[in-house]
């Protein structure tokens, strides 16, 4: 009976918590309805009063002027200063106030009333008719301006002249009036009362069908992973958190399963000096020298007489991660600090992927001094385990996040009726309130990209026939501000009694920020490979990658029996800019010099900046040497063209020595090592000019160097 009161026990802090919510809730529903419903209905049956009581006035009015009863229209319209919103409401002749329902506005200028207009009052004028508005300035107030005939007081030709009634309306004291009747503090009690309660219930059902669920998985997986290997969940029912907790009772009876397993092969150790079950090795510590096994090498994909018999072959194949605390490991027990040495690290295949092991040993003898001289032990693949403890930890992740709630949208098909069930956060994500989408397969349909649409609905096809159990697939939904959210679906199939599939749930995983970060890690990615392979100042491939470009062209040109130019361009008086004008505007004259190298040369051609005023250039797919000489007298001319830079006027020219593959030289080095002796020739003969490389120079750089 005991436990059964546990599963209802309140928590008064969730009780509070939801109370609180529900309160705000109601009180921003009844603040919407207030603002956005109430108000304007106000508004609107104040409008409507002013315009009848407008077209009242006009009438009376006029009839009293054109009677020329100047006092009965002044009581008339004094009688309106006991109505608070009539605020003013003025008879206004040329600019000048005649009568009004306040007596210290008689005789001032109309330019003091606020609904004085004098395009309403032509409006009014021209079409003898009232004209209504809004105040310009005041959202509560309502303006009128009213033809009125006036009856001359002179002898003239006219008897009558048009003057203009001005109104000018508050609807405030009635938006006021309105608001203490929503906010009594009455009703402010009675919904309190009513989330007390809805909190109260709504905490005892997540308590009993929630709480208590996930407070069992928590603690049972603590025991496990405290060493109870036998702790598992007991759950009755048909709901997730049972499906969560079959799937962490699978995973541990795998995990159990494992371990025994290398319980066997510690067992099967004693006698793996003679069977070699496992990889078995011998190190013998005296003369440095480690037998390693067949089998030992098997595992990880080489043949016998490929690996040796240094303790390099095991250091070397080490993750580099792992390779210091395994070290550790049998350094404590070579000391005497561990009676056995144990270590568990990730070792390199021969095809390059990591394997995980588990490597146990024992030292068999010592000298006289304590010593160790030999070392022995067998190391097991635990790849396999290793995956499904994996799988575990993020299982038990996941349970814990579960605990502190849920981001995913959750959907439920039941195939029997064709019902289907959207979570408040399914329609969340795309934002949308819960009522305001049905729960219908059609809007899932109209809300799915179409260009999503028919590999989503095939694998829910393939889930329906029973060919697929798990049902995962990302696509597109339009959000309610039209745009579109990735979102990753999956879901699992249940099956009736005979077999059929009956139901259909899964879950929405919003991937929008995962697909943001994803983006930011390939710009960041691509920031660092041009950082790695392009000058930083002037955009063009360093030496780096002038390397690689040099050795595909080396490559393509020897294939299609091709001639590659290589040049070597040295900037002459760059030093005289930089020491005269500064490091900034000889940066500048650098940037220059390398958009005007870009124009002059084709676009199959290379151009690298080998570092401070040296730059390589690379001619591709010559059919002779003398192809390249036309490009090269380009680049000198226009090199050699002035440079204005932040109102200075740079000169600079290019001297420039190139060789030619393959009749100087058949490597990338020793093309450029000629293409820098012709350079240094051209700098020689004058500067501003090219000269071809040829076989003298090279005895000349021989002597040069001695």
């Amino acid at each position: 009976m005991q436990p059964w009161k546990n599963y209802w026990r309140i928590n008064p802090g969730l009780t509070i918590l939801m109370s609180s919510v529900l309160i705000i809730l109601v009180m921003i529903d009844r603040w919407i309805e207030y603002e956005y419903t109430l108000i304007p209905q106000e508004k609107m049956r104040q409008e409507i009063a002013f315009r009848g009581s407008t077209t009242r006035m006009w009438q009376t009015v006029s009839d009293l002027m054109l009677a020329d009863n100047r006092v009965a229209t002044e009581t008339y319209l004094t009688s309106y200063s006991s109505d608070f919103g009539f605020e003013s409401v003025a008879l206004i002749l040329n600019r000048q106030i005649l009568l009004s329902n306040k007596f210290a506005q008689r005789g001032d200028n109309a330019k003091d009333i606020s609904c004085y207009h004098s395009t309403w009052v032509n409006q009014a004028t021209s079409g003898l008719k009232p004209i209504i508005e809004a105040h310009p300035l005041r959202s509560n107030q309502i303006c009128a301006v009213i033809p009125i005939a006036l009856k001359e007081r002179t002898a003239s030709l006219r008897p009558e002249s048009l003057a203009v009634l001005v109104v000018q309306y508050d609807m405030t004291p009635g938006i006021m009036s309105l608001k203490q009747q929503i906010w009594r503090p009455e009703q402010l009690l009675r919904y309190l009362g009513f989330a007390l309660i809805a909190a109260f219930l709504i905490t005892l059902i997540m308590r009993r069908f929630v709480i208590n669920p996930l407070q069992n998985i928590r603690l049972r997986m603590q025991e496990y992973g405290s060493g109870d290997m036998l702790a598992r969940v007991q759950l009755e029912g048909s709901c997730e958190l049972v499906d969560v907790a079959n799937n962490f009772n699978k995973l541990a009876e795998q995990v159990n399963a494992s371990d025994a397993k290398i319980r066997e092969s510690e067992d099967r150790w004693v006698k793996a000096l003679d069977a070699a079950g496992d990889g078995v090795w011998d190190w013998d510590l005296k003369n440095g020298i480690v037998f390693f096994s067949n089998q030992w090498k098997l595992i990880l994909g080489y043949q016998d007489d490929e690996v040796g018999d240094s303790i390099d072959e095991w250091t070397s194949r080490v993750h580099p991660d792992d390779l210091p605390h395994a070290q550790e490991s049998i350094k404590k027990h070579i000391d005497g600090v561990t009676d056995v040495y144990r270590s568990t690290y990730r070792m390199r295949c021969k095809d390059g992927r990591y394997k995980w092991f588990f490597d146990r040993g024992m030292v068999f003898e010592r000298s006289p001094s304590g010593e160790a001289l030999r070392l022995t032990g067998v190391h097991s693949d635990i790849s396999e385990q290793k995956q499904v403890e994996e799988a575990l930890k993020n299982s038990q992740q996941q349970f814990e996040l579960a605990m502190l709630g849920s981001n995913d949208g959750l959907w439920d098909w039941r195939l029997a009726d064709n019902s289907v069930y959207y979570s408040p956060r399914w329609k969340m994500m795309l934002g949308y309130h819960d009522d305001e989408l049905e729960n219908d397969f059609s809007i899932w349909e109209k809300l799915v990209h179409p260009d999503d649409l028919n590999k989503a609905k095939e694998e829910l096809a393939l889930c329906i026939t029973g060919k697929k159990d798990l049902y995962e697939v990302e696509f597109r939904l339009l959000h309610k501000a039209q745009h579109w959210v990735s979102v990753l679906s999956r879901a699992i199939v249940v099956k009736d009694t005979d077999n059929h599939v009956s139901r259909i749930v899964g879950t929405h995983m919003d991937l929008t920020e995962i697909r943001a970060m994803q983006k930011e890690l390939e710009e960041s990615r691509q920031q660092l490979k041009k950082m790695a392979f392009y000058d930083v100042l002037t955009g063009l491939p360093n030496r780096r990658l002038l390397e690689d470009c040099m050795n595909d062209l080396l490559v393509h040109n020897r294939r299609a029996g091709n001639i590659l130019a290589v040049a070597m361009m040295d900037l002459d008086g760059f030093k005289q800019v930089n020491d005269t004008y500064g490091h900034d505007v000889g940066d500048e004259l650098l940037k220059s010099v390398s958009e005007r190298l870009t124009l002059s040369m084709r676009a199959e051609d290379t151009i690298a900046r080998l570092g401070g005023d040296e730059f390589v250039l690379l001619f591709t797919g010559l059919l002779k040497p003398e192809s390249v000489l036309e490009g090269l007298e380009r680049v000198v001319h226009t090199i050699g063209q002035p440079y204005f830079i932040d109102g200075n006027e740079c000169r600079v020219t290019a001297s420039i020595g190139v060789a030619f593959f393959p009749q100087d030289g058949e490597t990338g080095d020793t093309l450029l090592r000629y293409a820098d002796l012709a350079m240094y020739r051209s700098k020689q003969a004058g500067r501003n000019q090219f000269s071809i490389y040829e076989a003298y120079m090279s005895d000349f750089d021989s002597d040069h160097s001695d």
